[in-house]
């Protein structure tokens, strides 16, 4: 009896410290739930960090649940995608690093992203009439979204581009507020480029051409949006193109349309309209 006592007491002092560490291991890890946000990668040299924290490389098609706070960090040729609980998602191009400030889920889901450097596609979604308030911010300037589909690139010189393939509403444009507290509405169709002179941000808003949609499709393909882009941007010449000819813009609508053929590339983007 007093031999099976001691076996009992044995086994019991090597399963409680093993069953600590494993609880200590489940606190520390990354939450895998299917509603968490989520950090995927898709090609390339894609890694997280947690706040003062180092950068631990994902393997390619890994998934991982991210918290508040959390960065994103890419490599060259690299890509990868935040998952977020509202069906919205946030596409990382290369060498780019970004942070999920915060994300909540309520009636209007709120989010915010810090982008450092390099290029996002985001396609934040309205699903079953719910709403959205996303924030993209910059030292340049914050990008204000609310259910559309779009490409936002900042570089080391402080030069902030935002591209407008798609608005769900045409009355809730893309908002940039550039750090000088100046306000630009963006259209779908229409892109913005700010930068910095003299220590003031400078910023144009033009219609979107195929070289600045190009500029973004080696990282992303092209947008699921494209016809709406493609749409915009030939409409918007054939106007110009009556304005000064007296109404021959068919003519030359008909040859920039041709111009505007999708690529073979694949595109990640989502296969669905950002609205749906």
């Amino acid at each position: 009896m007093r031999a099976l006592k001691r076996r009992i007491m044995n086994v019991r002092r090597v399963l409680v410290p093993v069953g600590i560490a494993v609880l200590v291991l489940a606190a520390g890890a990354p939450s895998y739930a299917v509603d968490d946000k989520q950090l995927q990668s898709q090609k390339g040299n894609v890694s997280y960090q947690v706040p003062d924290g180092k950068p631990v490389t994902l393997s390619v098609n890994a998934t991982i649940g991210i918290a508040d706070k959390d960065y994103a960090i890419t490599g060259g040729s690299s890509l990868a995608q935040v998952l977020l609980p509202d069906s919205s998602r946030v596409l990382v191009g290369s060498d780019t690093k970004v942070q999920l400030a915060f994300f909540n889920q309520a009636q209007i889901a709120t989010a915010k992203f810090v982008v450092y450097e390099g290029r996002v596609r985001f396609a934040v979604r309205h699903p079953q009439g719910a709403q959205a308030n996303y924030t993209f911010a910059t030292p340049t300037g914050s990008v204000g979204v609310r259910g559309t589909q779009g490409d936002i690139e900042y570089d080391a010189d402080g030069n902030l581009r935002v591209n407008v393939y798609e608005l769900c509403d045409p009355n809730s444009p893309v908002l940039v507020t550039t750090r000088g507290g100046k306000i630009f509405k963006i259209a779908a169709g229409q892109s913005l480029l700010a930068h910095i002179v003299n220590g003031i941000v400078q910023a144009q808003l033009q219609q979107l051409t195929q070289q600045l949609i190009g500029q973004f499709s080696g990282d992303f393909g092209i947008p699921t949006s494209w016809d709406a882009a493609k749409g915009e941007v030939v409409g918007y010449a054939g106007s110009a193109v009556n304005n000064v000819t007296g109404g021959y813009g068919n003519e030359v609508v008909s040859s920039i349309g041709s111009m505007f053929k999708k690529k073979a590339t694949p595109s990640p983007a989502p296969t669905k309209s950002t609205c749906n």
